[in-house]
């Protein structure tokens, strides 16, 4: 059995998905599309730290045959970096947190928003976006989105968002935010909107693997941080305790909040 979260555990995975005869998508294709195979799996990318990773990731993805997308902070952003994501054959594109920085200034948060947009696309194709979560902030970046008024994508030429346009009726969505695939209060702001919940669950990547093997949900979106996902026992046991760090900050915000609510 693989290192939980290793790059043997994520090449698993992969191999799950197509054995099991999944169609593998990039958020662009799923939102382009006029119909849908009956069975797939899009495949995201939230490149927040580490775009080495997502470099490595991304080749072990096209040596399958496989597509992807990879939404690039302005942070890990370089042109040559998106330049080998996309010659591999992958989506990339802005993973946008322009609200938190306006806090919460939604006419501000547009117009940093539409000057980003505007730097990546001197570089790549930007069809799709994705908000960055940002657990720390009080402000949800998808929110410069739904506020009264707000301008939509189609302003920005956009195909959509990848937490508001994806029919998550439909589509079971699994992240491997907080080191865990169950979704739960480690998982602050990376959850869908509305009909989101799930009736198949995994915890570890052997879960996950064996939910595809064995075809438990017909559509579904994965999401893997490529930071997180680690080639050598150094790596794993860094990233390992850079989650667990984080995690006991996120378990201390849940607290503070349910007693708040119960006060």
């Amino acid at each position: 059995m693989s290192a939980e979260f290793s790059t043997a555990a994520y090449v698993d995975l992969l191999d799950a998905i197509r054995q099991a005869g999944y169609t593998c998508l990039p958020v662009r294709e799923y939102l382009a599309r006029d119909s849908l195979p009956e069975r797939f799996v899009v495949l995201r990318h939230d490149v927040d730290r580490k775009p080495g990773n997502a470099e490595r990731m991304a080749r072990l993805e096209a040596d399958r045959g496989v597509s992807s997308t990879y939404y690039y902070r302005t942070s890990t952003f370089t042109p040559d970096r998106v330049d080998v994501v996309e010659s591999l054959g992958h989506e990339v594109g802005y993973h946008y947190e322009d609200y938190v920085e306006a806090d919460g200034d939604v006419g501000l948060a547009h117009s940093l928003f539409a000057n980003n947009l505007r730097v990546f696309r001197r570089d790549c194709d930007v069809d799709t976006v994705c908000m960055h979560g940002n657990p720390l902030s009080p402000h949800d970046n998808r929110e410069m989105w739904t506020a009264p008024a707000a301008p939509g994508f189609g302003e920005y030429d956009l195909l959509g968002e990848a937490y508001l346009s994806m029919d998550f009726a439909d589509v079971t969505y699994y992240s491997d935010t907080g080191r865990t695939w169950r979704d739960g209060p480690l998982k602050i702001k990376d959850h869908t909107m509305d009909d989101g919940r799930k009736t198949v669950s995994a915890d570890t990547t052997t879960d996950l693997a064996a939910l595809f093997r064995r075809r438990g949900v017909d559509r579904a979106c994965v999401l893997a941080h490529p930071e997180r996902w680690a080639d050598s026992l150094p790596e794993l046991v860094a990233a390992r305790s850079k989650d667990r760090a984080v995690n006991l900050v996120k378990r201390g915000m849940h607290l503070l909040d349910y007693g708040a609510s119960n006060s």
